[in-house]
């Protein structure tokens, strides 16, 4: 098979992702306004998880091919892309986002901390399963801070006369996308291990380039629509939900798998860019609730840099 069939097949993996993402995340939405399930138990819990449902079928399909670097340089990259490309995307489209629902303090400190820590326990060149379960109590630990202020968030999806639909039919399109998410997910696996052995470079560094982004189109879709609406109002719930499962998702691989090594030297830019953009998110966020223009742009410049860090290290490895 030679690398342009390889390239067709991961292309091909990325479209049903980006096409059974909509159709997934469209009915979990329809099925929750139906019941008026709309508070931060949707946001952060329901459409956080499933929204993740990419990243949880990579995790899983690279944990049975023992190629687990390659999950948890998505998760990694995953995160990056969600609160340091998306929402600065949606500020820059729409000249400032207004954060609705915005956390307190204290909570937007802990899930941005949450969203760091896979990145902080690869720095040593392993992942072990007491590091899975480091993860997993500070997720738990921020659920339950969460769970006490009772934070209210909404998410930007418009409504359609299709919700009116039985809600069988939507459970039904959940079970079908999801289990074509998943078979995709297993290719894109393959194609990234394809390409790691044939640029020379670890599999982590292909799930930090490429499939951080093949895996956020769902919330990709969401953004796009809210940029064509003008609607631009963020549910910032929903984005640190999908951000935080990542980090549940890097504890559950590790807790499964068992320690496994990673090539730290690719995420030391990683963790230094992350570490300051998400200080800067922060400081951004903590001000009249909102990300303007101007610190969306700002924000985009981080994401800028980890594209040219990335390539940098792919022309690294392929070097040596």
């Amino acid at each position: 098979m030679n690398a342009f069939v390889h390239i067709v097949i991961f292309i091909l993996s990325i479209a049903i992702v980006w096409f059974f993402a909509g159709v997934l995340v469209d009915a979990v939405v329809r099925l929750a306004r139906r019941y008026q399930k709309t508070g931060f138990i949707t946001a952060f819990f329901v459409l956080g998880l499933l929204t993740s449902i990419g990243e949880i079928s990579v995790a899983i399909n690279s944990g049975l091919t023992n190629v687990p670097g390659v999950s948890v340089g998505n998760l990694i990259g995953a995160s990056f892309v969600l609160l340091l490309f998306i929402v600065p995307l949606l500020a820059v489209a729409g000249r400032g986002v207004a954060l609705k629902g915005a956390l307190s303090d204290k909570n937007l400190l802990f899930m941005l901390l949450l969203t760091l820590l896979p990145v902080l326990l690869v720095l040593d060149g392993d992942v072990t399963k007491t590091e899975g379960g480091l993860a997993l109590l500070a997720y738990g630990t921020v659920v339950y801070s969460l769970y006490r202020d009772r934070a209210k968030t909404t998410f930007a999806i418009e409504k359609r006369p299709e919700e009116e639909e039985k809600p069988r039919a939507d459970v039904w399109r959940i079970l079908v996308a999801g289990a074509a998410i998943f078979l995709a997910a297993r290719f894109l696996v393959e194609q990234a291990s394809y390409f790691a052995d044939a640029l020379s470079v670890p599999p982590s560094l292909i799930g930090l380039i490429l499939l951080s982004v093949g895996t956020n189109l769902p919330e990709l879709v969401i953004a796009l629509r809210s940029i064509a609406k003008k609607q631009t109002e963020v549910a910032f719930g929903n984005y640190l939900g999908s951000a935080a499962m990542n980090t549940l998702i890097f504890a559950g691989l590790a807790l499964w798998g068992g320690t496994f090594f990673i090539e730290p030297a690719q995420f030391i830019a990683t963790a230094i860019l992350m570490s300051t953009g998400l200080v800067c998110l922060y400081f951004f966020a903590r001000t009249k609730c909102r990300v303007s223009r101007g610190e969306g742009i700002v924000l985009l410049g981080f994401y800028v840099l980890f594209v040219v860090a990335q390539l940098v290290a792919v022309a690294h490895f392929a070097g040596d």
